[in-house]
Protein backbone atom coordinates (compact mmCIF):
# COMPACT_ATOMS: atom_id res chain seq x y z
CA UNK A 1 0.00 0.00 0.00
CA UNK A 2 1.41 3.40 -0.96
CA UNK A 3 1.45 5.92 1.85
CA UNK A 4 -0.57 8.98 0.97
CA UNK A 5 2.06 11.35 2.34
CA UNK A 6 4.57 10.14 -0.24
CA UNK A 7 2.59 11.08 -3.32
CA UNK A 8 0.04 13.76 -2.43
CA UNK A 9 0.08 17.53 -2.24
CA UNK A 10 -2.46 20.19 -1.48
CA UNK A 11 -3.89 21.96 -4.49
CA UNK A 12 -2.83 25.56 -4.91
CA UNK A 13 -5.42 28.27 -5.56
CA UNK A 14 -6.42 28.49 -9.22
CA UNK A 15 -5.03 31.27 -11.35
CA UNK A 16 -5.73 32.06 -14.97
CA UNK A 17 -4.05 29.71 -17.45
CA UNK A 18 -2.83 27.40 -14.69
CA UNK A 19 -2.31 23.70 -15.39
CA UNK A 20 -5.62 21.75 -15.34
CA UNK A 21 -4.46 19.93 -12.20
CA UNK A 22 -5.36 23.07 -10.28
CA UNK A 23 -8.95 23.12 -11.54
CA UNK A 24 -10.32 21.25 -8.54
CA UNK A 25 -9.50 24.09 -6.18
CA UNK A 26 -12.27 26.12 -7.80
CA UNK A 27 -15.54 26.44 -5.96
CA UNK A 28 -18.31 24.13 -7.07
CA UNK A 29 -19.67 20.63 -6.49
CA UNK A 30 -17.81 17.58 -7.79
CA UNK A 31 -19.00 15.02 -10.33
CA UNK A 32 -17.11 11.71 -10.44
CA UNK A 33 -17.43 9.79 -13.72
CA UNK A 34 -15.75 6.41 -13.37
CA UNK A 35 -15.12 3.57 -15.77
CA UNK A 36 -15.46 0.07 -14.28
CA UNK A 37 -13.24 -2.67 -15.77
CA UNK A 38 -9.58 -1.76 -15.54
CA UNK A 39 -10.39 1.29 -13.41
CA UNK A 40 -12.28 0.12 -10.31
CA UNK A 41 -11.27 -3.53 -10.67
CA UNK A 42 -8.59 -5.51 -12.48
CA UNK A 43 -9.43 -7.28 -15.72
CA UNK A 44 -10.40 -10.92 -15.41
CA UNK A 45 -10.30 -13.64 -18.06
CA UNK A 46 -14.06 -14.01 -17.63
CA UNK A 47 -15.73 -10.56 -17.33
CA UNK A 48 -18.38 -12.06 -15.05
CA UNK A 49 -15.68 -12.50 -12.40
CA UNK A 50 -14.79 -8.78 -12.25
CA UNK A 51 -16.46 -7.99 -8.95
CA UNK A 52 -15.45 -5.02 -6.85
CA UNK A 53 -14.65 -5.40 -3.16
CA UNK A 54 -17.04 -4.43 -0.38
CA UNK A 55 -14.69 -1.58 0.57
CA UNK A 56 -14.73 -0.21 -3.00
CA UNK A 57 -18.51 -0.44 -3.09
CA UNK A 58 -18.72 1.46 0.21
CA UNK A 59 -16.31 4.09 -1.12
CA UNK A 60 -18.47 4.66 -4.19
CA UNK A 61 -21.59 5.06 -2.07
CA UNK A 62 -19.79 7.62 0.11
CA UNK A 63 -18.74 9.57 -2.98
CA UNK A 64 -22.32 9.50 -4.19
CA UNK A 65 -23.58 10.85 -0.86
CA UNK A 66 -20.98 13.64 -0.58
CA UNK A 67 -20.81 14.62 -4.27
CA UNK A 68 -22.22 13.02 -7.41
CA UNK A 69 -20.87 9.78 -8.90
CA UNK A 70 -21.81 7.93 -12.09
CA UNK A 71 -20.35 4.77 -13.61
CA UNK A 72 -19.49 5.11 -17.33
CA UNK A 73 -18.83 1.64 -18.71
CA UNK A 74 -18.73 -0.48 -21.83
CA UNK A 75 -20.69 -3.16 -19.99
CA UNK A 76 -24.40 -3.41 -20.42
CA UNK A 77 -26.15 -2.07 -17.35
CA UNK A 78 -27.71 -5.25 -15.99
CA UNK A 79 -24.32 -6.98 -16.12
CA UNK A 80 -22.76 -4.10 -14.21
CA UNK A 81 -25.42 -4.26 -11.52
CA UNK A 82 -25.05 -8.03 -11.19
CA UNK A 83 -21.29 -8.15 -10.64
CA UNK A 84 -20.82 -4.87 -8.76
CA UNK A 85 -23.71 -4.89 -6.32
CA UNK A 86 -24.40 -1.23 -7.21
CA UNK A 87 -28.07 -1.86 -7.92
CA UNK A 88 -29.39 1.70 -7.70
CA UNK A 89 -26.25 3.49 -8.84
CA UNK A 90 -26.51 5.85 -11.84
CA UNK A 91 -24.88 4.21 -14.86
CA UNK A 92 -24.06 5.00 -18.48
CA UNK A 93 -23.66 1.57 -20.08
CA UNK A 94 -22.86 -0.10 -23.41
CA UNK A 95 -20.41 2.66 -24.37
CA UNK A 96 -22.99 5.42 -24.15
CA UNK A 97 -25.99 3.53 -25.55
CA UNK A 98 -27.75 2.74 -22.24
CA UNK A 99 -28.76 5.04 -19.40
CA UNK A 100 -30.03 4.00 -15.99
CA UNK A 101 -30.88 6.07 -12.89
CA UNK A 102 -29.65 9.29 -14.52
CA UNK A 103 -31.17 12.69 -13.65
CA UNK A 104 -34.55 13.64 -15.12
CA UNK A 105 -34.87 10.39 -17.01
CA UNK A 106 -31.97 11.16 -19.35
CA UNK A 107 -31.55 8.53 -22.08
CA UNK A 108 -29.41 8.27 -25.21
CA UNK A 109 -30.98 5.59 -27.43
CA UNK A 110 -34.61 5.63 -28.54
CA UNK A 111 -36.90 2.65 -28.05
CA UNK A 112 -36.75 1.99 -31.79
CA UNK A 113 -32.94 1.95 -31.69
CA UNK A 114 -32.95 -0.40 -28.72
CA UNK A 115 -35.24 -2.79 -30.62
CA UNK A 116 -33.07 -2.70 -33.75
CA UNK A 117 -29.74 -3.25 -31.99
CA UNK A 118 -31.10 -5.91 -29.66
CA UNK A 119 -32.29 -7.93 -32.67
CA UNK A 120 -29.01 -7.63 -34.60
CA UNK A 121 -26.82 -8.28 -31.54
CA UNK A 122 -28.68 -11.54 -30.90
CA UNK A 123 -28.16 -12.64 -34.51
CA UNK A 124 -24.43 -11.91 -34.34
CA UNK A 125 -23.97 -13.68 -31.02
CA UNK A 126 -25.48 -16.87 -32.43
CA UNK A 127 -23.25 -16.62 -35.49
CA UNK A 128 -19.95 -16.21 -33.59
CA UNK A 129 -20.53 -18.84 -30.90
CA UNK A 130 -18.66 -21.53 -32.84
CA UNK A 131 -15.42 -19.52 -32.69
CA UNK A 132 -14.65 -20.86 -29.20
CA UNK A 133 -14.05 -24.26 -30.83
CA UNK A 134 -11.47 -22.82 -33.21
CA UNK A 135 -9.90 -20.54 -30.59
CA UNK A 136 -10.05 -22.39 -27.24
CA UNK A 137 -10.18 -20.16 -24.18
CA UNK A 138 -11.88 -17.15 -25.71
CA UNK A 139 -14.97 -15.82 -23.93
CA UNK A 140 -17.88 -14.72 -26.10
CA UNK A 141 -19.94 -12.32 -24.03
CA UNK A 142 -23.65 -12.17 -24.69
CA UNK A 143 -24.85 -8.56 -24.56
CA UNK A 144 -28.23 -7.08 -25.48
CA UNK A 145 -26.90 -4.23 -27.67
CA UNK A 146 -23.42 -5.32 -28.78
CA UNK A 147 -21.17 -8.34 -29.20
CA UNK A 148 -17.77 -8.88 -27.61
CA UNK A 149 -15.05 -11.53 -27.73
CA UNK A 150 -12.52 -11.52 -24.87
CA UNK A 151 -9.18 -13.30 -24.95
CA UNK A 152 -7.61 -12.04 -21.71
CA UNK A 153 -5.08 -14.38 -20.17
CA UNK A 154 -4.74 -16.40 -23.37
CA UNK A 155 -1.42 -16.62 -25.19
CA UNK A 156 -2.11 -16.39 -28.90
CA UNK A 157 0.55 -16.01 -31.56
CA UNK A 158 0.38 -12.92 -33.75
CA UNK A 159 -0.93 -15.12 -36.54
CA UNK A 160 -3.70 -16.58 -34.33
CA UNK A 161 -4.72 -13.12 -33.13
CA UNK A 162 -4.90 -11.85 -36.70
CA UNK A 163 -6.92 -14.88 -37.73
CA UNK A 164 -9.39 -14.40 -34.89
CA UNK A 165 -9.93 -10.79 -35.93
CA UNK A 166 -10.37 -11.75 -39.58
CA UNK A 167 -12.89 -14.50 -38.86
CA UNK A 168 -14.91 -12.35 -36.48
CA UNK A 169 -14.91 -9.52 -39.04
CA UNK A 170 -16.10 -11.84 -41.81
CA UNK A 171 -18.98 -13.19 -39.69
CA UNK A 172 -19.97 -9.69 -38.62
CA UNK A 173 -20.14 -8.44 -42.20
CA UNK A 174 -22.26 -11.29 -43.52
CA UNK A 175 -24.74 -11.64 -40.65
CA UNK A 176 -25.73 -8.11 -39.59
CA UNK A 177 -25.91 -4.62 -41.12
CA UNK A 178 -22.38 -3.13 -40.97
CA UNK A 179 -23.58 0.45 -41.53
CA UNK A 180 -25.33 0.34 -38.15
CA UNK A 181 -22.20 -0.73 -36.26
CA UNK A 182 -18.59 0.10 -35.39
CA UNK A 183 -15.98 -2.65 -35.12
CA UNK A 184 -13.57 -1.82 -32.27
CA UNK A 185 -10.46 -3.37 -30.73
CA UNK A 186 -9.79 -2.96 -27.02
CA UNK A 187 -7.48 -4.56 -24.49
CA UNK A 188 -7.50 -8.26 -25.49
CA UNK A 189 -10.97 -7.92 -26.96
CA UNK A 190 -12.90 -7.41 -30.19
CA UNK A 191 -16.21 -5.61 -30.00
CA UNK A 192 -19.03 -4.51 -32.28
CA UNK A 193 -20.81 -1.39 -30.99
CA UNK A 194 -23.84 0.66 -32.09
CA UNK A 195 -22.70 3.37 -34.50
CA UNK A 196 -23.27 6.97 -33.45
CA UNK A 197 -22.89 6.29 -29.73
CA UNK A 198 -19.84 6.68 -27.49
CA UNK A 199 -18.90 7.40 -23.92
CA UNK A 200 -17.90 10.90 -25.00
CA UNK A 201 -21.26 11.74 -26.61
CA UNK A 202 -23.20 10.48 -23.62
CA UNK A 203 -21.02 12.42 -21.17
CA UNK A 204 -21.43 15.57 -23.26
CA UNK A 205 -25.21 15.22 -22.99
CA UNK A 206 -24.96 14.40 -19.28
CA UNK A 207 -22.88 17.48 -18.46
CA UNK A 208 -25.72 19.73 -19.64
CA UNK A 209 -27.54 18.51 -16.52
CA UNK A 210 -24.54 19.39 -14.33
CA UNK A 211 -23.40 22.80 -15.65
CA UNK A 212 -21.75 23.94 -12.42
CA UNK A 213 -20.01 20.71 -11.43
CA UNK A 214 -16.29 20.06 -11.64
CA UNK A 215 -15.69 16.73 -13.34
CA UNK A 216 -13.24 14.01 -12.35
CA UNK A 217 -13.14 11.30 -15.01
CA UNK A 218 -11.13 8.07 -14.70
CA UNK A 219 -10.72 5.42 -17.40
CA UNK A 220 -8.19 2.94 -18.72
CA UNK A 221 -8.82 2.23 -22.40
CA UNK A 222 -9.04 3.85 -25.82
CA UNK A 223 -12.85 3.99 -25.49
CA UNK A 224 -12.33 6.58 -22.73
CA UNK A 225 -10.47 8.96 -25.03
CA UNK A 226 -13.77 10.29 -26.38
CA UNK A 227 -14.60 11.52 -22.86
CA UNK A 228 -11.16 13.07 -22.37
CA UNK A 229 -11.69 14.99 -25.62
CA UNK A 230 -15.11 16.21 -24.48
CA UNK A 231 -13.68 17.49 -21.21
CA UNK A 232 -10.78 19.26 -22.92
CA UNK A 233 -9.10 21.53 -20.41
CA UNK A 234 -11.97 21.26 -17.94
CA UNK A 235 -12.01 18.93 -14.97
CA UNK A 236 -9.46 16.29 -14.03
CA UNK A 237 -8.70 13.48 -16.49
CA UNK A 238 -7.21 10.33 -14.98
CA UNK A 239 -5.77 7.35 -16.88
CA UNK A 240 -5.18 3.92 -15.38
CA UNK A 241 -2.61 1.68 -17.05
CA UNK A 242 -0.88 2.32 -20.38
CA UNK A 243 -3.61 2.27 -23.03
CA UNK A 244 -4.38 6.00 -23.06
CA UNK A 245 -1.83 8.24 -24.86
CA UNK A 246 -0.12 10.85 -22.66
CA UNK A 247 -1.68 13.88 -24.37
CA UNK A 248 -5.18 13.01 -23.12
CA UNK A 249 -4.79 12.77 -19.33
CA UNK A 250 -3.66 14.89 -16.38
CA UNK A 251 -2.85 12.08 -13.96
CA UNK A 252 -1.90 8.45 -14.43
CA UNK A 253 -2.03 5.45 -12.11
CA UNK A 254 -0.44 2.08 -12.77
CA UNK A 255 -3.47 -0.02 -11.82
CA UNK A 256 -6.91 0.10 -10.16
CA UNK A 257 -5.45 -0.54 -6.70
CA UNK A 258 -3.25 2.55 -6.89
CA UNK A 259 -6.14 4.66 -8.19
CA UNK A 260 -8.49 3.45 -5.43
CA UNK A 261 -5.86 4.26 -2.81
CA UNK A 262 -5.78 7.84 -4.08
CA UNK A 263 -9.58 8.03 -4.34
CA UNK A 264 -9.98 6.88 -0.75
CA UNK A 265 -7.55 9.54 0.49
CA UNK A 266 -9.35 12.16 -1.59
CA UNK A 267 -12.74 11.14 -0.17
CA UNK A 268 -11.67 10.94 3.48
CA UNK A 269 -9.56 14.11 3.57
CA UNK A 270 -10.96 17.41 4.77
CA UNK A 271 -9.00 19.08 1.97
CA UNK A 272 -8.55 18.23 -1.69
CA UNK A 273 -5.37 16.42 -2.61
CA UNK A 274 -3.61 15.36 -5.79
CA UNK A 275 -0.81 12.88 -6.27
CA UNK A 276 2.68 14.15 -7.01
CA UNK A 277 3.49 11.50 -9.58
CA UNK A 278 6.17 12.17 -12.12
CA UNK A 279 4.22 11.83 -15.33
CA UNK A 280 1.85 14.81 -15.23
Amino acid sequence: MVKSSSFHKEIEPVKKNKHPLTALSQKGPLLFLLDYDGTLTDFKKNPEHSQISASTRALLHRLQQKHKAIIVTGRYVDSLFKISGLKKFPVIGSHGFEARNLPKGLRFASLAQEKLYRKEAAILWKAVRHLHHRFPGIYIEKKPFSSTIHFRGIVFSKKQTTQLHQEFNAIYRRTITPRFWNLEQGKKMIEVLPKGFSKGKSVKALLKRFPHHQVIYAGDDVADISVFKVLGKKGLKIAIGNRVPRKYYDLKFKNPREFLTWLKVFETSQKKWLPCISNY
